[in-house]
């Protein structure tokens, strides 16, 4: 069978100016960087920008497009896993939408089409954006090479397996459960405060460790307040013994008053039960 013209697999014909921004082979180069927090693989496209994956602690990889000097009229463009010259009988494997937007990240794209485009650089595709130029010259088409990908992944894949299980954001969204009318910390409760200890080591930037207290409505304000200071007492406790200094901390003791589900449940009860802890840095 042979290979559908791109334009007509996608429904649309291509003016005749259309410009196409893509590595030269013998030119392609991966890079691989990172640390603890995030890793980022990425690619140079010659005359446009740069192509990048990235992968923060605890999520999956995004990818954003950024450029020099942006030729792509913003709005929705045209998404999809292009097979190389070299490959006929091959088609486009069509991966939906992405929006144009200003700045030097032209384009940001969630987990679901990143994954698409990296499943299609294992297969030997070319991950390709299409849109309109801001001049109405044509299609504007950037495309990402897959030569030279299999090894770049390996060292991407390395550099993953020592990301922190938890981001800044993720660890500040983090609620401590507790037990009904207790304080003291569960086993999961202090799995949840040991990650948060591991980013802590980490990063000497944090500056300040907010601990708010809550309750649920069972019980009297007075003691719900009481009890909601006590379990901010157990987290504070258990992170300084494991050495984080005292002085990082500020606490507030709520009570009842800011609950995050309706208290006629167990199940919601169970929710306003916790210790949220919020990291910040200056």
């Amino acid at each position: 069978m042979p290979r559908l013209p791109l334009a007509l697999l996608l429904g649309f014909a291509l003016p005749a100016q259309a410009l196409t921004f893509q590595t030269r082979m013998e030119n392609v180069q991966w890079t691989v960087a990172g640390d603890q927090f995030e890793c980022r693989l990425s690619q140079r496209v010659e005359g446009y920008g740069e192509a990048m994956f990235v992968r923060r602690a605890g999520e999956r990889p995004v990818f954003e497009l950024s450029a020099w000097s942006n030729l792509m009229r913003p709005g929705p463009a045209q998404l999809f896993n292009d097979a190389p010259p070299w490959r006929p009988g091959s088609s486009a494997q069509v991966l939906g939408q992405g929006t144009i937007g200003d700045g030097p990240t032209v384009l940001r794209l969630p987990y679901q089409q990143a994954g698409q485009m990296l499943a299609g650089l294992a297969a030997g595709l070319h991950p390709t954006i299409q849109r309109s130029s801001i001049s109405d010259a044509g299609q504007v088409t950037v495309v990402v090479s897959a030569v030279g990908y299999r090894q770049a992944w390996d060292e991407f894949q390395a550099c993953a397996s020592g990301l922190l299980p938890m981001n800044i954001d993720q660890v500040s969204r983090t609620a401590i459960g507790f037990p009904n009318g207790g304080s003291e910390l569960d086993a999961e409760a202090r799995r949840m405060l040991d990650v948060a200890l591991a980013y802590l080591e980490a990063d000497p930037d944090i500056t300040r460790i907010q601990l708010d207290g809550h309750s649920d409505s069972v019980g009297d304000r007075l003691s719900n307040r009481e009890l909601s200071r006590q379990r901010v007492l157990s987290v504070q406790a258990y992170l300084s013994e494991r050495g984080v200094d005292e002085a990082l901390f500020s606490t507030r003791f709520h009570g009842e008053r800011y609950p995050v589900a309706a208290n006629n449940t167990a199940a919601g009860r169970a929710k306003n039960r916790r210790v949220t802890l919020r990291l910040e840095k200056d």
